[in-house]
């Protein structure tokens, strides 16, 4: 029996996309290219990323990363404040070494 790949057309570019190196969007539904391995020349048409709230792998393409209600990545959010500590103020003790 022959294997069968199945073949998609990426929502990105219209390109042939294989099912192997390729994701579906969690926004639009479409497959878009997506490298998985960095030992492996790929195309990439989108992300993913770590939905720290949610702790799941979230899939976006690049056509839903560019629209106006867009899902944030999180290299695209701000780091947040320390709490206690003020910018400038001398500390108190000395750093250990």
């Amino acid at each position: 029996m022959a294997d069968v790949v199945a073949e998609f057309t990426c929502v990105v570019c219209a390109e042939s996309a294989d099912v192997k190196m390729s994701a579906e969007c969690n926004w639009c539904d479409g497959r878009y290219h997506l490298n998985q391995r960095n030992d492996v020349d790929g195309k990439d048409c989108g992300q993913v990323w770590i939905d720290e709230q949610y702790l799941a792998l979230q899939f976006a393409c690049n056509n839903c990363l560019a629209a106006d209600d867009a899902p944030i990545p999180p290299s695209d959010v701000s780091k947040p404040k320390r709490i206690g500590v003020e910018p400038g103020r001398p500390r108190r003790y000395k750093r250990r070494a």
